[in-house]
């Protein structure tokens, strides 16, 4: 964590502890995981009652400014709701600039799925400051989200159907399709893989293709990734096809489906017949 920030953050403290709206706070993110370094940022949730919720939310910017030099951006989340927020923000301090989000969470609605979802694997560890003994009480009820493993199946039928639809966008060179249907293949080979090996509790798939799944097969992932141009594109995608199949095939005996080789073999031979 960088010294400014870490200014800033004691700052923020500060203001809330004086602030009889705020009763706590608690870290989310790589700080309460205990995964923190130089370029993280600050990820803290403040408990507030929904009487006086949506007037605390109105003066966060505010309360951000006292910290910082300036606030250069203060953006909600488009999940933000009467339950909880997050507003993300920039901030220069000296002549740096610096990311801190700042999640507020509607006591009053702890149930809630955001709700729950940024209390999961919270412990009275990770306490900021507790005013009134309910943050501490909230965290103990150890409340969670499920963690959603995606669908092999689903992934295999959505990369098969959106390969084959690349070759009309191919024959009429529309590259803007092309882009939408790359980055759909693209996802259903990360859930293909992380309905395999995900075993991560947190983060988006990013987090956990980074920490779940075998470097080796992060690396056909990054195949995908080409000029938006023809040639480049049915490139990338000769190079991917087989890296899916060993990947579909692996998946298929890891969870005890039957390897659709029927599918796959039409498709491919298709892709290839049109493509040359």
């Amino acid at each position: 964590m960088h010294a400014d920030l870490e200014m800033a953050f004691d700052k923020v403290v500060d203001i809330l502890q004086k602030d009889l709206r705020c009763k706590g706070g608690w870290h989310y993110g790589s700080i309460g995981r205990g995964m923190s370094d130089i370029y993280s940022d600050y990820d803290p949730v403040f408990l507030v009652a929904d009487i006086d919720f949506e007037e605390f939310a109105l003066d966060v910017p505010g309360i951000l400014r006292q910290a910082c030099d300036d606030l250069l951006i203060f953006w909600g989340e488009c999940f933000n709701d009467s339950h909880f927020k997050n507003y993300c923000s920039v901030m220069k301090i000296n002549d740096k600039l610096h990311q801190f989000d700042f999640f507020i969470l509607n006591s009053d609605y702890p149930e809630e799925w955001m709700c729950k979802q940024h209390l999961k694997d919270c412990t009275r560890e990770n306490i900021i400051f507790d005013r009134t003994g309910e943050v501490g009480e909230l965290l103990d009820k150890g409340y969670r989200t499920d963690n959603n493993i995606p669908d092999v199946v689903r992934a295999m039928d959505t990369y098969w159907l959106h390969t084959e639809m690349l070759i009309k966008y191919f024959k009429r060179n529309d590259i803007f399709k092309l882009i939408k249907n790359f980055d759909m293949i693209f996802h259903a080979h990360i859930d293909l893989l992380l309905g395999q090996y995900d075993t991560l509790d947190w983060g988006a798939w990013e987090s956990k293709v980074k920490y779940c799944v075998p470097e080796e097969k992060q690396a056909h992932l990054l195949q995908y990734f080409c000029a938006a141009d023809l040639d480049s594109m049915a490139a990338a995608m000769k190079r991917c096809l087989p890296l899916f199949l060993e990947d579909m095939k692996d998946a298929c005996q890891a969870k005890g489906i039957e390897y659709p080789e029927r599918i796959a073999k039409e498709i491919m031979d298709y892709f290839h017949r049109m493509l040359p």
